[in-house]
């Protein structure tokens, strides 16, 4: 069976092929008839080989030329075919979207293993950076709001803000800036969920991220009675204030600084005092400042025995880390010490880095700038559910360029059914060609 299988894929693939070629050249006469009405006549007839992801198809076509005009291939300005290249627009999405999911050589193999196409990791690479940057155009002109709705109301909103520093190839690693808005968390099912959530991402700068979410909230939002909570960790470019920025006019807007960041400064702080940390991360939880102050005398009242060195090593963390809970203070504040009709919502940022950090941190790999860039695009306009309208866009441009009257010839091409000019037979399988044909290697698999 398994040899069955094999040569049966490669039976089916070839009968792909010859439909697929026998379709396209049939496009391609139906246009020629367009155009000739319009004083375009035949300059020469052209062949080209294009990757399928169903096969390789190997077809003619007519290269138009008209006095006082240039010439052009009116099939491949139909199929948004581009000069030079061996893959069909699908072929190269598909080979992007592996590549920005794993490594290339890994992509190599999936595609192998998944069909007939055959690209080598280089290749991959290339047709990745290439729908990349042009996702990334896409991405920063797409308009968000939507003609037959109204701004949304909402009655809370969250947004939080981080960023993420990867390996770089140049004297400056680069940082991934992220700003993830939803509408708060779905606890319904086991794995919770986020509400409309859309990520914005930039390889630029945060401010170039808040940018990015500033234009969703300005046409999507109407923010005048929704209560807006920030989060983030504090680190420069994701202050209160840049929050405040974006949000402009609201009901109410709250700013949190993220627990985990706050918990992962009290044990890099008390590193030498286990115990009392943990105990202090509770009374954070409580916000018991009362607590924290008496927990901070203990730890400093233990270090009497040991040596000054250390002693005044230790006190200064310890100094460090009041003035950083006194100057977060407010921000530290839980909910339910909040004037909050929401008991919860943040706390997203850090697990939203999964997304790009499963595939651009670790196992030795390094990025220039602006290839990271072209990668981080393609994930984050899959996330926002918005790849598949990037990878067709310009496709789509180039077809609407040609007008109606050519697209109708596209469609009439398609519709118009022919008898072929073989004779299919039936009862056996012949072969009259060598036993490595796919009909020879069919019919050896029976026997």
């Amino acid at each position: 069976m398994l040899d069955i299988e094999n040569h049966l894929n490669i039976w089916f693939q070839g009968w792909n092929e010859w439909l697929m070629k026998q379709a396209i050249e049939r496009m391609d006469k139906e246009l020629y008839y367009q155009y000739k009405q319009e004083g375009w006549g035949i300059d020469r007839r052209e062949q080209r080989t294009v990757q399928f992801q169903f096969g390789q198809v190997t077809f003619y076509r007519r290269r138009l030329t008209k006095e006082g005009e240039q010439s052009f291939l009116a099939l491949d300005r139909a199929l948004g075919l581009e000069k030079y290249k061996r893959h069909s627009p699908h072929v190269k999405a598909a080979m992007a979207q592996l590549g920005a999911q794993m490594p290339y050589r890994q992509a190599e193999k999936a595609l192998k293993l998944a069909g007939s196409v055959r690209a080598s990791h280089t290749t991959i690479h290339k047709a990745t950076q290439e729908v990349g940057e042009k996702v990334e155009t896409y991405l920063s002109q797409y308009n968000y709001a939507s003609s037959n709705k109204k701004r949304k109301k909402v009655k809370a909103l969250f947004i939080e803000g981080d960023g993420v520093v990867i390996k770089g190839r140049e004297s400056k690693s680069p940082v991934i800036h992220r700003i993830v808005v939803h509408e708060g968390v779905n606890r319904e099912k086991k794995r919770h969920t986020l509400i409309n959530p859309m990520v914005f991402s930039s390889l630029e700068s945060s401010q170039d991220a808040f940018k990015q979410a500033a234009h969703y909230l300005n046409q999507v939002y109407n923010l005048k009675e929704t209560i807006v909570v920030t989060n983030s960790d504090g680190g420069s470019g994701y202050e209160a204030d840049k929050f405040e920025s974006i949000v402009g006019y609201s009901k109410q807007h709250e700013h949190f600084r993220d627990l985990f960041h706050v918990h992962k400064k009290i044990k890099e702080r008390l590193s030498f005092d286990k115990p009392l940390a943990d105990q202090v991360e509770k009374a954070i939880y409580r916000y018991d400042w009362d607590r924290i102050e008496t927990l901070c005398a203990t730890i400093e009242s233990r270090l009497i025995d040991l040596p000054e060195v250390i002693v005044e090593e230790r006190m200064e963390q310890i100094r460090k880390l009041k003035n950083y809970l006194a100057r977060n203070s407010i921000y530290i504040k839980p909910f339910r010490k909040r004037d909050l009709p929401i008991e919860s919502g943040t706390g997203v940022g850090e697990t939203g880095h999964r997304l790009y950090t499963y595939r651009m941190k670790r196992q030795g790999r390094s990025w220039t700038k602006k290839g990271a860039s072209h990668v981080v695009s393609i994930l984050t306009a899959e996330k926002n559910g918005l790849l598949q309208t990037a990878l067709t866009a310009e496709i789509t441009d180039k077809v609407e360029s040609l007008g109606e009257d050519i697209k109708g010839a596209v469609r009439q091409a398609l519709k118009k059914v022919e008898s072929p000019a073989h004779t299919v037979q039936t009862g056996s399988i012949v072969n009259y060609g060598p036993k490595s044909s796919f009909i020879g290697q069919l019919g050896l698999s029976f026997s």
